[in-house]
């Protein structure tokens, strides 16, 4: 396949550099002329897709803007606008310094604890702001939560599948490795738990590296199998931290943290215990404003 001939422009913005790279997707660092500003471009990668799967990509774009671009919160990558440019649509986004936390384990392994606490922290407040409006993000994950060490910036993104709760919910849809039991029990509604589950398995991953559940029948483990205590894998984890885990985790949606606030606030009481400063460092309760 022939080199991938990047566009100079994209509408009025100037295309810079690759930020980051999909299957179907490419996200490109640009300038805006009239805002003075940088952004990030998110464009469908059209010369390897179907029409079939090209149109799915444009109408995920579409749906993203319009779930995420009515509502801004430091914890959210913002959607600033969708531009049409060679008869395809692009999200402008706005651009974000730092790295993907996936990003981040394959080049650093386990996290430090009190940095995924500090991240965990940060994206339950973001879910806490997003379900107060009425959105179930559905694919929380390492790879959709952008990181910075500088500042401890941290902000979810990508809600190409998310919905709002009074929306009928297809199951199944999503990262199968941070799915919750209820995706595959018709007995259960999904929620804004399935949310709770999701960043649960991701603290599971940046605390040990590891998978909650092996990919090999995973539907079934997830449903059925409890999951190695991350205690168990890395000995030097607080009794505390492993309990957010493992509660956040439950397979019982009443047996979870019963809200993203209740659970930013558990994280909280564990900074403060177990790494006193930390939570200073990221302002405090000034993030649980939801309004």
């Amino acid at each position: 396949m022939p080199e991938r001939q990047h566009p100079s422009h994209i509408g009025r913005y100037e295309i810079g550099r690759v930020l980051g790279e999909g299957a179907s997707g490419i996200v490109y660092r640009a300038y805006d002329p009239v805002m003075d500003r940088t952004v990030a471009i998110k464009s469908a990668k059209a010369e390897v897709l179907s029409d079939e799967d090209l149109n799915r990509v444009i109408n995920e774009f579409r749906h993203e803007a319009r779930i995420a671009g009515k509502h801004a919160h430091e914890n959210i990558v913002g959607i600033f606008d969708i531009v049409e440019h060679d008869g395809l649509e692009h999200i402008v986004m706005e651009h974000v310094a730092g790295r993907s936390v996936t990003e981040y384990l394959k080049s650093m392994g386990p996290l430090p604890i009190d940095i995924v606490l500090m991240i965990a922290y940060k994206c339950a407040v973001g879910l806490a702001y997003i379900h107060f409006h009425g959105i179930i993000h559905r694919d929380i994950k390492p790879g959709n939560i952008l990181y910075h060490h500088a500042g401890n910036l941290v902000k979810v993104m990508d809600f190409s599948i998310s919905h709002e709760i009074d929306q009928e919910m297809p199951k199944g849809i999503g990262t199968i490795a941070y799915m919750a039991p209820e995706h595959f029990d018709p007995a259960v509604n999904i929620s804004q738990s399935t949310d709770i589950f999701a960043l649960g398995s991701t603290m599971y991953r940046m605390l040990v590296k590891k998978y909650p559940f092996k990919v090999r029948d995973a539907i079934e483990q997830i449903q059925f199998h409890q999951q190695t205590p991350v205690i168990e894998l890395r000995a030097e984890i607080p009794a505390a931290v492993n309990d957010l885990v493992e509660r956040a985790m439950a397979k019982k949606v009443a047996d979870r943290f019963q809200s993203a606030p209740e659970f930013a606030y558990a994280i909280r009481d564990v900074m403060e215990a177990c790494f006193p400063g930390t939570l200073e460092a990221t302002t405090g309760d000034t993030y649980l404003a939801l309004h």
